[in-house]
């Protein structure tokens, strides 16, 4: 996809961050401002790979799953960042994005009146768990290291650039690129989503990723409401000013659907809901276009 920018000096670098490909391009006044703008990008995803990751048992996530039940555990700006936008959308979603579901893929079934986001508390001096559990950002941290990554090229000089973590996509600069969703599942096509020159998309397909799991097709997306896994056919891309706001709501979107609308409207975000139905893919635009007068 090409890029639109009067800046002279443009390139792109790709590294392996958060178990996915992370594509970083930008255009600067001068070669060397480009390089570090790069440098500084892939230090950020670095950064919050680090803090964030569940996997990691040295992460500071790892550490404050482990503690928060016991005792307030202090966080770090982008620990806090990240908890404190994914409880407001855990709020404004009424529970269809949930940083808590997270014990739900580990534990297989949940136990009935397990915890929720309600049983986070986050004050000035940490975090603590009102119940057991654990928060996993893999819903939200991808959004977050992309915005951090943009901010970095920003704050080096670059005059436009795009960031893309393996679906969570911003892009910034003087003009708009058109940008594409890839479809899921098996019948797979690349549809036109919208001109961006300042802003986020994320996208989720479900549709190439189910699975048989206690006698019926899922896909890993899970319904924290309820502790079970759906199925769904549906790409979801959302469209925000930032891309932990779009990442985090298109787990909403393809659990709600159409009832995400007023979700999506309190964040300030749209939506694609793109569905298999007959050989083609329906596409459906949240919140929906007014009606011609």
């Amino acid at each position: 996809m090409p890029e639109r920018c009067n800046a002279p000096f443009s390139g792109q670098a790709a590294q392996i961050w958060l178990g996915t490909l992370v594509e970083v391009s930008a255009r600067a006044g001068t070669e060397a401002a480009r390089k570090a703008a790069l440098a500084a990008a892939f230090a950020a995803i670095a950064r919050v790979h680090r803090a964030l990751s569940r996997h990691d048992p040295e992460s500071e996530l790892s550490r404050v799953n482990r503690g928060a039940l016991t005792t307030i555990q202090p966080v770090s700006k982008d620990f806090r960042a990240v908890l404190r936008r994914a409880l407001e959308i855990a709020c404004r979603s009424v529970g269809a994005f949930d940083p808590t579901v997270g014990h739900v893929e580990r534990d297989e079934r949940a136990p009935e009146g397990g915890a929720t986001w309600r049983d986070v508390e986050l004050d000035l001096r940490g975090v603590r768990f009102a119940r057991p559990l654990a928060l996993d950002f893999d819903g939200i941290a991808k959004g977050y290291a992309v915005d951090c990554a943009v901010a970095a090229l920003q704050s080096h000089g670059a005059t436009a650039g795009r960031v893309n973590a393996g679906g969570d996509l911003r892009v910034f600069g003087p003009e708009p690129e058109p940008i594409h969703v890839r479809t899921g599942g098996p019948q797979s096509v690349v549809l036109a989503l919208a001109m961006l020159a300042d802003g986020a998309v994320a996208t989720s397909a479900y549709g190439g990723q189910r699975r048989r799991r206690w006698g019926r097709w899922t896909t890993p997306l899970i319904d924290p409401r309820s502790a079970l896994p759906r199925m769904s056919t549906r790409t979801v891309s959302v469209i925000a000013a930032d891309c932990i706001t779009a990442d985090a709501l298109t787990k909403v979107v393809a659990l709600e659907g159409a009832a995400a609308a007023k979700t999506l409207a309190s964040c300030g975000a749209s939506a694609a809901i793109l569905s298999p139905a007959r050989g083609r893919w329906r596409c459906t635009r949240l919140p929906r276009p007014a009606a011609a007068a």
